[in-house]
């Protein structure tokens, strides 16, 4: 399996909160995001590789930007 992070920016404060996870492919993200709310920003990282910048819109949904 496969190591990836995420980071979650937290509006307001200077540490963002970082998550360690294993998984075939990086699809599990949104698994572990799934709780999280309205505005939240995350960035996916594999190892030193950043794979995508996401925001959870209005809508519940998630925007992803490389």
């Amino acid at each position: 399996m496969r190591l990836f992070t995420l980071t979650l920016i937290e509006g307001g404060t200077s540490n963002p909160k970082r998550i360690d996870f294993r998984a075939y492919d990086p699809v599990h993200a949104f698994d572990i995001l799934e709780a999280e709310a309205v505005g939240q920003t995350a960035i996916l990282w594999e190892g030193e590789k950043r794979l995508a910048t996401m925001k959870r819109s209005s809508a519940g949904a998630w925007q992803l930007t490389a």
